[in-house]
């Protein structure tokens, strides 16, 4: 008779971290034989890719599906560098089912026409991965986690030059009048920069850790052991059924704005 060893969850992740690291193709299969992509796959969202357009679709949503895992899994930061890997990596093309690569502009109007139809996605990938966390660790999985956090934008605002030119201009008034030492300029840039950018307003101002940024703000709601569980952008329809949440700016320091803000945020959240 031949002994055999059961896999424990631990077994598993450090056998995936090892294939990861040091054999791609490896590392591949073993996503292919573990994850039943189209169990993940709402059939609403398959009706409305494949709705009837006039035309055949060229890209098979499970190859779109895979690309943009793949993309998260290996880091990938943007859709430019995902295609040229696709381009260049046999084995990565064929996994995902692609026969041609697309281009840049056809992923993201992939995510942009289909953006409902991803978050479907996301929740029935919470619904799968519950059970896992639940078998690792209960006591972690049963926590709840909450942070804010934002997505920087391409904007005017977000270049270094933006805000060091306002600190300087700050920091030679205060020499001129003869301010004292307690004035800070960087308190006083962030009283005087607008609270959202000026070429979208969706766009809102965040501090962190002394950083100045302009972003699309978001809640990230995480269990225990740091696997997501939600994910809500605050966007203007957000902020139009959450009244009581007010983005000016209601002090001179942004420390404690962020603060009462993320408060709030919170509170919304528990209401839901």
């Amino acid at each position: 008779m031949i002994p055999y060893k059961q896999l424990s969850l631990e077994d598993i992740f450090s056998d995936c971290k090892e294939k990861f690291e040091n054999d791609k193709p490896k590392f591949l299969s073993l996503l292919e034989s573990h994850i039943d992509i189209d169990e993940i796959i709402p059939i609403s969202f398959r009706n409305h890719f494949y709705a009837s357009t006039g035309r055949t679709r060229k890209y098979p949503l499970n190859a779109l599906l895979w690309a943009l895992i793949l993309q998260r899994i290996f880091s990938i930061p943007t859709d430019t560098l995902l295609l040229t890997f696709l381009s260049y990596s046999k084995p990565l093309r064929e996994f995902c089912g692609f026969t041609k690569v697309p281009d840049a502009s056809k992923i993201t109007r992939f995510k942009q026409d289909f953006v409902n139809d991803l978050q479907l996605v996301f929740d029935k990938l919470v619904d799968y991965t519950e059970p896992i966390c639940q078998a690792i660790d209960s006591a972690k999985a049963d926590m709840t986690i909450f942070d804010s956090s934002g997505i920087e934008a391409f904007v005017t605002e977000n270049n270094p030059k933006y805000a060091n030119r306002i600190i300087k201009q700050l920091k030679a008034y205060a020499k001129a009048k003869g301010y004292d030492k307690s004035y800070d300029p960087y308190k006083a840039a962030y009283k005087s920069m607008p609270s959202h950018a000026s070429a979208n307003s969706e766009i809102k101002q965040l501090y962190i850790n002394g950083h100045f940024c302009y972003v699309y703000k978001f809640g990230i709601v995480t269990d225990g052991l740091g696997f997501v569980r939600h994910i809500s952008l605050y966007n203007k329809d957000y902020m139009k059924s959450h009244p009581e949440i007010v983005v000016e700016k209601k002090s001179d320091s942004p420390d404690e704005d962020k603060c009462v803000h993320d408060s709030k945020l919170l509170i919304s959240y528990i209401i839901l």
